[in-house]
């Protein structure tokens, strides 16, 4: 039982111990109850009692089913059992009821009376309590398929996220090896540089793996790790400025700038006569990553991963997605950021 049903059943039961017994208060006057024909008199005690004895019962019954009974997705077999089980304490309660209250007040003339003013009192008790349970029942299946529901996104959420990043991958591995295949040709001594820059790449990334959403100061680090990779092999041509001036509590998920660098260099024609120039800068809650258009004649055909996983990974981590502005002079990608 949690702590609200066990406040529930409290409430319910000291709810009904008052009402079936506070009637009792108008016949407590030996000549009110001859005058409307009372065989028995009441006094104080008796109804502290039987007010008492009414609220054990709603909380033994409250506990007997919510925590002792099973109900859900049982058989009618134990639908059967929980039920005996039910009028066999109801039984019980009648008969301490009547037997307790005849040799501690002994003032049943007509016992018969008093088992049937317990009966009734248990009874309607029983019912009122079943409506209750039905219902706190009910929002323990509900609570129970919410929280199954959440457990299935959740382990669904991560399960795409890992298919997503083991994407990611691949696609940096392959399009660095093929830069480095040019650096070796170009530049060897260069070429041992950029190893080791990938590798500290590679530490970065798989260091986080765990990560899916992270701090934006870290995800410039790989940024900036990752632009001095492609300075090796393009030198001047590559004319990138950052202007992000307040990154503390800012979040996006991990290795979102790295494909964007990725995409500007690959789709476009990098030389020192026409220099790629990217700026990347924060505005209001998103980030900028801004590049100059200039399509390569003989471009790198494109898988079209890069851009579809980064949106799809904000999607089910933040619920956004990117948006993407194309001109004859720009491309620009505004991610989302969540603080």
């Amino acid at each position: 039982m949690t702590k609200s049903e066990k406040r529930i059943l409290l409430l319910a039961s000291v709810f009904l111990a008052i009402a079936l017994n506070v009637h009792r208060l108008f016949v407590m006057l030996p000549g009110e109850a001859r005058r409307i024909g009372l065989p028995w008199v009441f006094n104080a005690p008796e109804l502290a009692y039987q007010t008492l004895f009414q609220f054990g019962y709603c909380i033994f019954i409250g506990f007997l089913n919510l925590k002792w009974l099973r109900w859900e997705n049982t058989n009618k077999k134990e639908i059967t059992k929980n039920l005996l089980f039910n009028l066999l304490f109801l039984v019980l309660f009648l008969a301490i009821g009547s037997i307790s209250q005849k040799y501690l007040f002994q003032n049943a003339p007509n016992l018969k009376l008093f088992i049937l003013g317990y009966m009734f009192r248990l009874i309607t008790s029983l019912v009122l309590l079943s409506i209750m349970l039905k219902i706190v029942l009910l929002n323990r299946v509900q609570k129970r398929k919410e929280l199954e529901n959440e457990q299935l996104k959740s382990a669904y959420f991560d399960a795409e996220i890992k298919n997503l990043k083991a994407q990611i991958n691949p696609h940096f591995l392959f399009n660095a090896l093929s830069s480095l295949s040019a650096l070796v040709r170009e530049n060897p001594n260069k070429a041992q540089d950029y190893i080791t820059h990938l590798s500290k790449v590679f530490r970065y990334s798989l260091g986080n793996h765990h990560e899916q959403l992270i701090g934006l100061d870290k995800e410039l680090e790989l940024l900036d790790s990752n632009i001095q990779l492609l300075k090796m092999r393009f030198e001047d041509a590559l004319d990138i400025h950052i202007h992000v001036p307040k990154t503390h509590g800012i979040n996006l998920p991990h290795m979102s700038l790295q494909p964007l660098l990725e995409n500007a260099v690959k789709h476009n024609y990098v030389s020192k006569e026409y220099p790629l120039r990217i700026d990347v800068f924060q505005e209001n809650d998103k980030l900028i990553f801004k590049n100059t258009l200039k399509e390569a004649i003989y471009k790198e055909p494109s898988t079209g991963i890069g851009l579809l996983n980064l949106n799809e990974r904000y999607q089910i981590l933040m619920g956004k997605s990117i948006d993407i502005v194309k001109s004859d002079t720009h491309f620009t990608v505004q991610l989302p950021l969540n603080p």
